[in-house]
Formats: structure tokens, C-alpha cells, sequence
């Protein structure tokens, strides 16, 4: 929620329930509080090119930083670029760290998370925490101040891992049983944060990719049973915070590979079948954010640039040598990616199933280019 000049979580859902609650139990409209959450929601508007009003959900200002900066690096750009190094410096200084409880308890403990923008200080989250890990993984090997932070991010990432060996989002062992007290549909969605394969498959990759931690390790292996658990009938994953089973299968199957699971396992070989069975005429992959509402796999009309990017990255992750149909999804990624229009501006981004969804404005750059670099790191030529 953001209070004014106090700002705490930055989600205007959260503040419009917020709201509503406060108003239930007999606040005033005129309340400072209430003003106060107000103004807070209109700072989060802006106007779009064709002069219609918006509002965002919340700034991304962290995620979308610490995807860029990543990929940027991914793409050949030194970490001594200026653009990395204040990208590294703007996120090391929005780490969480938690005050000291009382004056007289001189501890400062510390979460070790980060959140979603710059302006929630309360509430940390495996997934931006991830991200920002990626950024500061090369710098964290040369300077004192980058490694304590990585090393923090790391722990709170191997804290938040769940019993059931996934991870969420925001919580750990999230109870479900509270959504049993409410009739609000899809409220099991917002109310319960269990563990997903998007953000399980994301912190393997980073796991694997980039600490070098493989099947042999407890927290791996855990994280490798949850998923494997979980995959649907047809080969398919799905995942809560994108659009919506390309989205779940592409972490699942990249952070599976970087753990060490062969091509050939069988989970693997059903996810790869599913991806091939999917793919569009046109050489690429498109998916309706209905695929969230129903939660089944529902094809969009048309291929998108960011769901080509994430199908063909998953099968770079598991091909040795590239396919037909990965030079053909690559060659098509770069066609459409000059192109503005419908391919490039679907929302990919989930928010609350069947209510909205989220076109981030990097997506379309971001993941085309990431993949794009990953086909030349690992087969060592130009598309």
C-alpha cells in the first residue's frame, strides 16, 4: 500500500482494498489516511500516447532494472559499462534491511530481499530478489560491498524455499486454508502464495547457472522433485506471474537444465513435445491470457515476440546443437521484434487472473535479446 510520503508495499490493489476496508470500519473520506492512500493512487497514472488515463499496478522500477542490466550483460556488455554500474549501484541501495527492534538491541537483521519498485520498503520477494542476484553475481567477485549484499540476497532465497521444496513469491508455507472463509472469485490467487514453477524453475537456473549447484545438493534436488510433481498431463507448467503456461514451462525447463537434469529425462522430453505440438504455423508462439483464467492452455491468435523468446529459449537450454525449428523461431524472433504492433505489445505480465494483466514496456527488448544470446553463447555463431 503507499500512505502519502510513507510508502510501504506500492501496489494500488492493495490500496484500493485497503481502502474500502478502512472506509467498512468507519474512516472518514476526508481521513488523512484516506486522502493520503489517494493521492498515492493517483501518483501511480500516467497518460498513454493516445490520451487515455491509466493506472499502473505498481512501479517496476527494481524488476524492470534488474532484467535489463542482466540481459545486458548477457548480451556481451562489460560490467564496467557506466550503464551497469549505476544499474548495480541503484539496486544494491534498495536491498532490504531490517531496523534494529528496540534502542537497546544493537543487531540489525537483515532480510537480505528486494521488492518489486523502489518505493516498497516492506515487503521483499523471491522473484526481484533473483533478478537482482543476476546483476551483482559478476560485480559480487570483485568488491567487498556487492559480494555481502549477493550473499544476503542468497540466504534469503534459500530461506524462502518451502517445505514442499518450491518457492513462492512473497511467503513461505503460505496457509491456503484461509481461503476456504471467502467466496471471492479467484481470491485463492491473491489470499495464498504457495510455491510456483515459474519462480522454482527461475531460482534453479540461478542456482545452477550461476553458484554451480547441481542435483548432488539437498536444496536442488528438492526444488527438482517439487517440479517434476507438478507438471501437468500434457507436459506443460503453469505460471502464476506471466501468461501463462509458456511462461511456467520456460522457467521450469531452463532451471531443471542449469540443475543438471538430462534432455532425455522424461519430463523434459514431455515439456519439449508440448512446446513443438504448440508452436504456430508461422514459426513462433503465441498465448491468451484466457490461458489464466481457465487455467489451461489457450493459444492466442497470432505469435508474440515475448512467448517466441521464452519457447525458444527453453529449447536452446536442452539442444546441444540448434533445430530447425529453433534457427526458424529465432529468425522469425528477429523479423517481428522490427515490427511494432500486436506481437510486441500483448501482455505478458500476470496480475490477478481474470481481472488484469500487465504489458511491461522492456519485455518485448528484454527476453527477444536474452535468447537471442544464449543461441550465440551456446552454439557460437550469428543467427
Amino acid at each position: 500500500m503507499y500512505l502519502g510520503r510513507t510508502p510501504q508495499y506500492s501496489y494500488a490493489s492493495a490500496t484500493f482494498f485497503m481502502i474500502y476496508s478502512l472506509l467498512a470500519i468507519g474512516y472518514k473520506t476526508d481521513s488523512p489516511m484516506i486522502k493520503q492512500a489517494v493521492e498515492g493512487l493517483v501518483s501511480f497514472g500516467y497518460t498513454a500516447r493516445d490520451g487515455s488515463l491509466h493506472i499502473q499496478n505498481s512501479p517496476s522500477t527494481v524488476w524492470d532494472t534488474a532484467l535489463i542490466a542482466y540481459t545486458l550483460q548477457e548480451a556481451g556488455v562489460s560490467m564496467e559499462d557506466a550503464a551497469i554500474l549505476r544499474a548495480a549501484k541503484y539496486l544494491l541501495s534498495l536491498q532490504h534491511l531490517e531496523k534494529q527492534e528496540s534502542e537497546r538491541d544493537s543487531r540489525h537483521r537483515t532480510s537480505g530481499g528486494w521488492g518489486f519498485s523502489e518505493s516498497n520498503t516492506a515487503n521483499p520477494d523471491v522473484d526481484d530478489t533473483q533478478a537482482v542476484i543476476r546483476v551483482l553475481t559478476r560485480l559480487a567477485a570483485q568488491e567487498s560491498e556487492y559480494s555481502a549484499a549477493w550473499r544476503k540476497g542468497i540466504q534469503y532465497v534459500f530461506r524462502m524455499q518451502n517445505d514442499d521444496g518450491g518457492w513462492a513469491a512473497f511467503e513461505k508455507n503460505s496457509a491456503s486454508s484461509i481461503i476456504r472463509l471467502f467466496r471471492i472469485p479467484h481470491f485463492a490467487e491473491t489470499a495464498a502464495d504457495p510455491s510456483c514453477a515459474d519462480i522454482t524453475g527461475r531460482v534453479l537456473e540461478l542456482l545452477g547457472n550461476h553458484l554451480k549447484l547441481r542435483l548432488s545438493h539437498p536444496r536442488i534436488q528438492d526444488g527438482l522433485d517439487w517440479l517434476v510433481k507438478k507438471q501437468k498431463s500434457d507436459g506443460s507448467w503453469y505460471g502464476r506471474w506471466g501468461v501463462s503456461f509458456i511462461y511456467g514451462t520456460w522457467a521450469a525447463v531452463t532451471g531443471m537444465a542449469a540443475a543438471g537434469l538430462q534432455a532425455d529425462h522424461p519430463a523434459i522430453r514431455r515439456a519439449v513435445d508440448w512446446l513443438l505440438r504448440i508452436r504456430h504455423e508461422d514459426g513462433g508462439w503465441g498465448e491468451s491470457c484466457r490461458s489464466d483464467f481457465i487455467k489451461k492452455y489457450n493459444p492466442a491468435p497470432y505469435s508474440t515476440v515475448v512467448h517466441t523468446a521464452w519457447a525458444l529459449d527453453a529449447l536452446i537450454a536442452v539442444h546441444d546443437n540448434p533445430t530447425e525449428v529453433i534457427d526458424q523461431g529465432i529468425l522469425r524472433l528477429i523479423e517481428w521484434n522490427r515490427q511494432e504492433g500486436r506481437r510486441t505489445t500483448y501482455p505478458a505480465g500476470a496480475g490477478l487472473p481474470g481481472h488484469f494483466y500487465i504489458h511491461y514496456h522492456s519485455y518485448p527488448l528484454v527476453w527477444p535479446l536474452l535468447t537471442l544470446s544464449h543461441y550465440v553463447q551456446k552454439y557460437q555463431k550469428q543467427p
